[in-house]
């Protein structure tokens, strides 16, 4: 979706640059050329800072050795015995 929107802002920004050149009037497009590009970039700094975000981030190992490395002495049950 953010693809979607940059691709447009890109589109609108090149096309107001156009038009300011085409015709050197660039009291109407200025205002569109700032906002487009402004859009633009923040779209860019959101994507970058949600980048790193995630709901699991801990891929530390010694955490699974730790938690494994207890021995299980329960031998209760219907099997009678410990293997």
């Amino acid at each position: 979706m953010k693809n979607i929107i940059r691709t447009l802002l890109f589109t609108v920004l090149c096309l107001a640059i156009f038009k300011g050149i085409s015709t050197g009037q660039w009291g109407s497009s200025i205002i569109v050329v700032i906002v487009s590009s402004v859009l633009l970039l923040v779209t860019f700094i959101s994507g970058k800072a949600s980048q790193g975000r995630s709901t699991y981030t801990s891929t530390d190992s010694s955490i699974y050795a730790s938690n494994n490395s207890h021995s299980n002495n329960d031998c209760g049950g219907d099997s009678g015995g410990c293997d």
